[in-house]
């Protein structure tokens, strides 16, 4: 205790030692040398906490701030016991020397401790490196984030269409820029639910402001319409969607959502509604009218074709050969006529006919259609095969005329000298296969079904073949077109109204009609139709 007294009493008293020049035998070289190199490690030791601190003072957010004042501490004692070793060469002050070497070392384990401690947390921050990389990532982002955004903006101007968010707590509306526009609204202006609500038509206020209410009470949007007034221009529709925000504990924080200018599109609907309407009255009225019509110029028609049968019968051998030819042609014009009036009311009564449609087999369809024809196919000598129909969906009436009408189309238009020669066969398809089928895509063009319904639709193609005269490619687009005939009509009957009533059915049933064929070669006509029709009608069509 009492060596311990002594050395802090003489802790700068040299009289004990002599200078350190005088210990050993020190050259001028030698002992310079080696109090240079001291006063360099000290003054670098100096400098170096002096740079740190400095560091650390602008870095108000650093962290492991206490590992910089150690190491700052710790390289400051560690430069005084070199500068100490530089001055014992004049001043021997040993115990002061002594005291900072054990300062150092208190620092110095101190400062090891602090890092065994720091260490673990330290080896989790990322290298250069790593931040380097994460830097332009993030710059990599916001410049994606900023692309989004001008896309966003660019949608939103397309659509007419701008997104808002309201902040419940703050009572905070906050607007895109596009919703400034449609709003007619100068661009940052402040907004909350009062502001907003004074924007909306007065009639429409109370109605929003309920609606805005009961969404917060049940959390849950329901989407709706209603009008705004500007200061300057016309009052626009607006359709308001959103979703109500609810926080981890199930309280309701405020809305985010969507505001579409549709004035245009709401004018365009009910002008498209108002002028459906018409049309339909003007159907139902035409409808009525060639019914009517047909039916009053049926009682005249037949009158004329009984007298002019009538007279042709009674009065057989009184008339010369010119008279007797024009009574003739009176009866076949008026026959021809009365057939022509038929076919009308029959085209003109498919149209709406889409409902009706059940499970048949298009097996005893044929098989009826067949006994219906029975004499035409006599006389004819009308060879007919065919292979296993399939079961379909459908109109067992409209089918069977749709198939009566093939068939007879195929009897009529034989080469001369030739009987009827008729082959029906089908095959499966699904809408793939369709895809690949180019007489086929303007059909999957205009099929007014969503992609996921439309995969599920298998469908069957029935391709009616017969050895006929054929007709001409050229002409193809006034095959199915009412009153159209390729064909004399001296040499070949009929009103030329059948293969349109076959393209009304198959369009009755979401279905496409086709033909094939080259003149003198007969032709081939297939019609595709659905399996099922349920897939339309849960598409409402």
């Amino acid at each position: 205790m009492n060596q311990a007294f002594d050395f802090f009493r003489k802790l700068l008293d040299t009289s004990d030692w002599p200078p350190r020049w005088h210990c050993g035998k020190w050259t001028e070289f030698h002992g310079w040398l080696y109090i240079i190199s001291d006063l360099l490690i000290w003054s670098a030791y100096f400098a170096i906490p002096l740079i740190i601190l400095k560091f650390v003072s602008r870095r108000s957010k650093a962290r492991f701030v206490r590992a910089y004042f150690l190491f700052a501490a710790f390289i400051l004692a560690c430069g005084s016991t070199h500068l100490l070793d530089a001055i014992t060469f004049w001043y021997p002050a040993y115990r002061l020397n002594a005291l900072v070497r054990l300062i150092t070392g208190v620092v110095s384990w101190a400062t090891v401790f602090y890092m065994i401690r720091i260490m673990p947390e330290a080896m989790t921050l990322k290298s250069n490196e790593e931040l380097e990389k994460e830097v332009q990532e993030r710059r990599k982002v916001e410049s994606e984030l900023r692309f989004a955004n001008q896309q966003l903006e660019t949608a939103q101007a397309i659509a007419n269409m701008g997104n808002w968010q309201w902040d419940i707590a703050s009572d905070k509306v906050t607007w895109s820029v596009k919703l400034y526009e449609i709003f007619g609204q100068e661009k940052g202006t402040e907004i909350n639910f009062e502001s907003y609500l004074q924007y909306i038509h007065p009639d429409d206020r109370d109605r929003v402001s309920n609606l805005v209410k009961e969404a917060l009470r049940t959390t849950h949007f329901p989407s709706f319409y209603h009008r705004i007034q500007q200061d300057t221009g016309p009052e626009k529709i607006i359709l308001a969607k959103g979703e109500v925000l609810v926080n981890e504990a199930g309280r309701v924080i405020g809305m985010v959502g969507t505001a579409q200018d549709v004035t245009d599109q709401q004018k365009a609907q009910q002008d498209l509604i108002e002028k459906t309407q018409a049309l339909e009255v003007t159907n139902t009225e035409l409808q009525r009218f060639a019914y009517v019509a047909s039916h009053d110029l049926q009682e005249p028609l037949r009158k004329i074709l009984t007298f002019a049968s009538l007279l042709q019968k009674e009065s057989f051998g009184t008339f010369d050969e010119r008279s007797a030819l024009y009574i003739q042609k009176i009866v076949q014009s008026t026959g021809r006529m009365q057939h022509l009036i038929e076919d009308i009311l029959q085209f003109s009564s498919i149209k709406d006919k889409k409902q009706g449609f059940i499970p048949l087999d298009l097996n005893a369809v044929l098989q009826q259609v067949l006994s219906d024809m029975e004499v035409m196919i006599e006389q004819s000598g009308a060879e007919i095969t065919w292979k296993d129909l399939p079961k379909v969906e459908g109109n067992p009436s409209q089918l069977g005329q749709l198939l009566q009408n093939l068939l007879t189309n195929a009897i009529k238009f034989v080469k001369p000298g030739e009987a009827p020669r008729i082959e029906i066969f089908c095959e499966q398809l699904n809408a793939a296969a369709l895809e690949q089928d180019p007489s086929f895509r303007a059909y999957l063009s205009v099929l007014q079904v969503s992609e996921p319904l439309w995969q599920q639709i298998d469908f069957v193609l029935v391709h009616v073949r017969d050895h006929g005269i054929g007709f001409d490619m050229a002409y193809y687009d006034k095959v199915f077109e009412i009153f159209q005939r390729l064909h004399p009509g001296h040499e070949y009957g009929g009103t030329g109204i059948g293969l349109a009533i076959c393209k009304r059915i198959i369009e009755n049933h979401h279905g496409f009609i086709s033909a094939q064929s080259k003149e003198g070669q007969g032709a081939t006509f297939s019609f595709l139709l659905p399996v099922s029709q349920r897939h339309f009608s849960l598409a409402g069509l």
